[in-house]
């Protein structure tokens, strides 16, 4: 599989022939969302001429089994590569050991996966730890050390989702003064997050903050309050989506943390372009950022983005 690949490039330099460059499936966890919109681009304009790139993606985050069949599929037409985003760290690990057993090079993406490091190409990934305890730290200091916050996460069984969520009840536990009084989970649905946000508004009504893990959530938090609400919660989310980022501009919500999905997509692009052609992929961990209203205009991170 390699020296077909070595040979397919070496070809492909030397101007002969007329064969099809070698496919590879980009699988992310959801569509319809802007980051990875952006991650997909930079995947097509960082494969250029060197591969054809086919993208797929569940109409749910959690929709697991639906991301495994698209595994499943990518193996069996021997296609030459899988960049793959996991929702799930368990519920891949079979379909992807079976890509590793098909010589067929795979980049994990995002969240991490439960294989060993010699069973994948490489992992291109963002600390979503660090994102939590980030938003931990910005929501303490907005809330003056003190007082109930709470959390609307995606799912307990959304693996990245739920290193955000520890990373955030880690450096929520160091605060002595601070209670996590709940968490709640809005299933990547914006309506299911914004029921969810509403209930911990009447099950804690001296609730002083609330951190959203992702874009669906953190839209409905955005919304949730009339403009003008006098007395609302400290609301700090995790979205590039540019309807949060102008919610962040009006003060709808207070903080955002971000990520550069362009880079993620350029860096899994170039590591299965080494791995392709024989050579060693390199994984890499990309940092995250956290932006408030005095901050966004000049972040250069989202203004690479546009």
């Amino acid at each position: 599989m390699r020296s077909s690949a070595v040979l397919w490039l070496a070809c492909v330099a030397l101007g002969c022939g007329q064969r099809q460059p070698p496919t590879i499936v980009v699988i992310t966890p959801t569509g319809g969302v802007e980051y990875w919109d952006i991650f997909n681009r930079a995947v097509k304009a960082t494969a250029s001429t060197n591969f054809r790139v086919e993208l797929a993606a569940p109409q749910s985050v959690t929709d697991y089994t639906e991301q495994a069949h698209m595994v499943e599929n990518a193996v069996s037409r021997h296609v030459q590569g899988i960049i793959v985003a996991p929702s799930h760290q368990l519920v891949l690990t079979s379909v992807l050991r079976n890509a590793v057993q098909a010589h067929i090079p795979v980049i994990v993406v995002g969240s991490p996966i439960a294989l060993s490091a010699n069973e994948y190409a490489a992992f291109i990934g963002w600390d979503e730890a660090e994102a939590g305890r980030f938003a931990a730290k910005k929501l303490i200091a907005s809330i003056g050390g003190k007082g109930e916050v709470g959390i609307v996460a995606v799912s307990p069984t959304v693996e990245s989702d739920s290193l955000i969520e520890k990373g955030f009840e880690s450096e929520i536990a160091q605060a002595p003064h601070v209670k996590l009084v709940s968490v709640r989970y809005g299933l990547s649905d914006w309506a299911r997050g914004r029921q969810a946000i509403l209930d911990l508004i009447t099950e804690h009504p001296n609730i002083r903050g609330i951190f959203t893990t992702d874009e669906f959530s953190t839209h409905a938090a955005a919304y949730a309050f009339n403009p003008g609400t006098k007395r609302r919660p400290v609301l700090i989310g995790v979205s590039e989506e540019k309807n949060e980022l102008t919610a962040l501009s009006e003060g709808r919500i207070d903080a955002l943390v971000i990520s550069n999905p362009k880079d993620l997509g350029t860096r899994a692009t170039q590591a299965m372009l080494a791995a392709v052609s024989g050579g060693v992929a390199t994984s890499a961990k990309l940092p995250v950022q956290i932006v408030d209203q005095e901050s966004l205009a000049g972040n250069a991170l989202l203004k690479s983005l546009n």
